[in-house]
């Protein structure tokens, strides 16, 4: 059993190949705006390395956001022209529960003074994943580490290895039923942008 996991939500682009609950080939590199150009070129050399055909993939599981309006789109629409084409499933992710830790809080950047944001306590999610503004993020994740964009609140950016994470988090992948039917987690419509009071 070959899974293929992909991640272009963000900053970085992160895949993994998965055999048998082992991670046997993975690539996770900061690559802002480029994540289309290198996606594919990326699979297809990781495979050649561990003599994998594509045809052997399995399943596939990538991220389905919050994140860029765009990068979240690359890795979802490849994933689903390759399980509809195959007939194989497709599972998906939140971004923030694949990069999140036992107990922190989740932070990437939404741009106009706002995040994404999910705070975990033993490795589950507290409350829904949101978005909300800088000022009143602050207010709630006192004490909390920070992972994914900490330099929002004056702290060194921390992410961990996505790629690896595909398979730490694999309780949280969720097979979907319709791969047509699958739409990305934007969180940016206008209830969103509501400012909290």
């Amino acid at each position: 059993m070959i899974t293929l996991a992909m991640d272009t939500s963000h900053k970085h682009l992160a895949v993994a190949l998965i055999k048998d609950n082992k991670i046997i080939n993975k690539y996770c590199e900061l690559c802002p705006k480029k994540q289309s150009e290198y996606l594919m070129p990326v699979i297809d050399s990781l495979c050649k390395e561990v003599n994998v055909k594509p045809l052997a993939i399995d399943s596939v599981v990538c991220s389905i956001g919050p994140g860029s309006y765009t990068g979240v789109r690359i890795a979802l629409t490849s994933a689903k022209v390759i399980c509809a084409l195959r007939n194989i499933p497709l599972y998906t992710i939140s971004t923030l529960d694949l990069l999140s830790d036992d107990n922190c809080a989740v932070i990437l950047d939404a741009r106009s003074n706002r995040a994404y944001y999910g705070i975990y306590k033993n490795g589950q999610l507290v409350d829904d994943i949101n978005v909300d503004t800088l000022e009143n993020i602050t207010k709630l994740i006192e004490d909390n580490k920070i992972i994914g964009d900490a330099s929002l609140f004056k702290q060194e950016d921390n992410y961990p290895d996505i790629a690896d994470n595909f398979l730490k988090h694999q309780d949280k992948w969720h097979l979907e039923k319709n791969v047509d039917t699958v739409v990305p987690l934007y969180l940016k419509d206008a209830q969103s942008y509501m400012v909290k009071k």
